[in-house]
């Protein structure tokens, strides 16, 4: 599964949303070059190269065969949520879970403000692997489970901890977001199958509403990553060289953040075996050893319907908050897959919640 799941169209329709407070992704040009030269002495952005990512602009650069990463941020990105984020992935590295190290300006600032965006520049790091496979997960799940231990201590500000827009729909909104994203999609003039989505989201959202909701309160809820997969994990020569992304670092139960990843990993639209249900639990036992405090009966029980919950932030954040129609059709193109296969775990969750615990 694509770890935007249809959100970064940032080529060929805008992305902005919540009425334009999220921004559209920031662009290279000749004023930046100029700006990140005068106040980090960095020469050039020749040959830059963007490296991708759906929230932030991300350029690797060369200047005199040293090699660095441009982020510019969204403009509703904050100083105090920067700083929050940089003092995550600064306290990772001090307790040796590789993250992001920022270069500091010419007169030891640790970002400049562009055209109203924040820009950061860190230390390129090789790698020659994203996690995407068994193998990776199964080395980077206790890698989540330690970054989970070292962020659960600091003091986040209101800002660190909640991301004006992220990949997730807290379990006490789900109702109420999830209508809001099929208002917007019958109000199309919809097809067949569009219809077809809005009820199965709505079905989604009540049945796994009523699941968690006494399960919900037991559930321990700290700030973490937000979007642990794919290309925001690298790997070099079989290990982790370092964890990028916490563009959607914010507050919630730690176990939505795990569940995240296994939705990522098992989500094919196909029915899910018992080997796949056996190999689930191996990620989340491997998940489990890098806590200092190990997953309750509680945060077991509830995974299930945290994976199931997942699809619902494509219905009732991104689809009902894109503000462009066509880039929410698009996003909604490719979900009712997801919506049924995550309907399948609350019809049996008896079965999920036995392989679990």
């Amino acid at each position: 599964m694509d770890t935007q799941s249809g959100e970064d169209m940032r080529n060929t329709v805008s992305d902005n949303a919540g009425g334009g407070l999220r921004g559209v992704r920031a662009q290279p040009s000749a004023e930046l070059s100029q700006a990140v030269h005068d106040s980090y002495g960095i020469n050039s952005f020749t040959n830059s190269i963007d490296l991708g990512g759906s929230s932030s602009l991300n350029l690797l650069v060369i200047d005199d065969r040293r090699r660095y990463v441009i982020r510019v941020y969204r403009p509703y990105v904050t100083e105090a949520r920067l700083a929050d984020i940089q003092l995550a992935r600064w306290e990772l590295n001090v307790h040796g879970v590789p993250s992001s190290e920022v270069l500091p300006t010419l007169d030891g600032r640790q970002w400049i403000t562009f055209e109203g965006r924040l820009v950061e520049v860190e230390k390129y790091v090789e790698s020659d692997a994203n996690m995407d496979s068994w193998e990776h997960l199964m080395m980077g799940l206790p890698i989540l489970g330690r970054v989970h231990t070292i962020l659960r201590g600091i003091p986040f500000s209101t800002e660190g901890r909640n991301p004006l827009f992220a990949n997730h729909i807290e379990p006490q909104k789900a109702i109420g977001m999830t209508m809001q994203g099929t208002e917007r999609i019958r109000g199309w003039g919809p097809s067949a199958d569009s219809l077809k989505l809005a009820d199965a989201a709505e079905e989604l959202a009540h049945l796994v509403s009523a699941g968690e909701r006494e399960l919900v309160p037991m559930l321990p809820r700290q700030v973490v990553h937000g979007d642990y997969w794919h290309n925001n994990v690298f790997f070099l020569d079989g290990r982790v060289a370092l964890i990028s992304d916490f563009d959607f670092m914010g507050e919630r139960a730690r176990i939505d953040d795990l569940a995240l990843t296994l939705y990522y990993f098992a989500c094919s639209g196909e029915p899910v075996s018992e080997q796949q249900l056996g190999k689930l639990r191996n990620l989340i036992d491997a998940y489990d050893q890098g806590l200092d405090e190990r997953l309750t009966s509680a945060e077991r029980s509830a995974l299930p319907l945290a994976i199931a919950r997942q699809p619902l932030w494509s219905i009732g954040g991104w689809i009902a908050l894109l503000d462009d129609e066509e880039a929410a059709r698009r996003h909604a193109a490719g979900m009712l897959g997801e919506v049924e296969w995550a309907l399948c775990i609350v019809r049996e969750l008896d079965r999920w919640q036995k392989a679990f615990t």
